[in-house]
């Protein structure tokens, strides 16, 4: 729960400018709500803001600071949302940034491939099939089968990201709310995501369902990983001895 912190926190910052914006909030208030939220975000930071068996979540750890150190404020900016859009909102802000960051990374290791194939491309190595060699290929087709693996994979990496831009602050349980007209767009400029979710149901209905997106795009760049780590593992074995990791990367045995 304490990794959600930041999230939870920018995405109350956001609702509370738009709640100060329609009239909910006095100037005051949103003053005393940014000032609360910073000071959480610093604890975090620090380490020194932590969630409580008792209180189960940041949200509540996040309220009860603000409501002692704050009073009613703390409890105000919950209107026009539940603990569902919260809740959504924040997951949301937390795999939005993660994908943006597999994202880099995946595009670099990549890179990396291509720059090694490129360095030892010409050099000749067997190709294998079921474990046996096969025919003559080189070592640029290998390290290159990889890069280019994952510059496929990115692609969905970042379409995963694109499709889970959306915001559902305000949709709160899933109905929205009927007595009161919130500026939604404003949040979603606020929090720098792409689209306001517009279909409040659907906002219930995406739980689950972006985080499956979001696991299933994280799979391939790992499946390949997992690919490259079998076949080091084997063209690094005494019997083959085609290529060498530096010491750091490796463990010993007692036997060995």
């Amino acid at each position: 729960a304490e990794h959600m912190v930041p999230y939870d926190c920018e995405a109350s910052t956001a609702h509370a400018e738009m709640l100060q914006s329609i009239g909910i909030l006095t100037e005051a208030e949103l003053k005393q709500a940014r000032q609360g939220l910073a000071e959480v975000k610093a604890a975090w930071e620090k380490g020194e803001f932590s969630v409580t068996r008792d209180q189960e979540d940041c949200h509540t750890a996040i309220e009860q600071y603000l409501t002692t150190n704050f009073g009613d404020v703390g409890k105000k900016i919950h209107t026009g949302r539940s603990r569902n859009d919260q809740s959504l909102t924040m997951l949301r802000l937390f795999m939005k940034a993660k994908l943006m960051e597999t994202s880099e990374i995946v595009a670099s290791v990549a890179g990396k491939f291509l720059a090694l194939a490129g360095k030892y491309g010409d050099t000749p190595m067997p190709g294998y099939t079921h474990m046996q060699k096969a025919m003559p290929t080189k070592v640029g087709v290998w390290l290159e089968s990889f890069a280019h693996a994952l510059l496929d994979a990115n692609k969905v990496v970042q379409g995963t990201s694109s499709m889970i831009d959306q915001n559902p602050l305000g949709s709160a349980a899933g109905f929205g709310i009927n007595h009161l007209v919130l500026d939604r767009d404003k949040t979603t400029k606020l929090l720098g995501l792409g689209k306001t979710q517009e279909n409040v149901m659907y906002c219930g209905f995406s739980r689950g369902y972006f985080e499956m997106a979001v696991l299933q795009a994280l799979n391939l760049p790992m499946t390949i990983a997992a690919r490259f780590a079998t076949d080091m593992m084997m063209f690094t074995q005494q019997e083959t001895s085609f290529f060498a990791l530096p010491d750091h990367f490796v463990t010993g045995s007692s036997i060995m």
